[in-house]
């Protein structure tokens, strides 16, 4: 019998982010938090400080206006032992 885990991977490209923060208001989970982290544009560049609660249900990736939230899945067959 095998079961599968999610792996989530999740980056910040921080050079197109413009700190509006519409990942942590909308992210369930509150994965997201603001940083004192200031990028080259000037903005504060959230964080997925709490990355091991995330689902993978990627509205953080598809809300971005600047498509700087990039989530990578993978799917890991765990087989269980008898």
């Amino acid at each position: 019998m095998t079961n599968k885990k999610k792996e989530i991977s999740i980056y910040i490209d921080e050079k197109l982010c413009k700190g509006c923060n519409i990942c942590v208001e909308l992210c369930g989970k509150d994965v997201f938090t603001v940083s004192g982290h200031i990028n080259r544009r000037g903005y504060y560049v959230p964080i997925p400080t709490y990355a091991e609660k995330c689902t993978g249900c990627l509205i953080c990736e598809l809300i971005c206006p600047e498509l700087a939230v990039i989530l990578e899945i993978k799917e890991i067959l765990m087989q269980n032992a008898k």
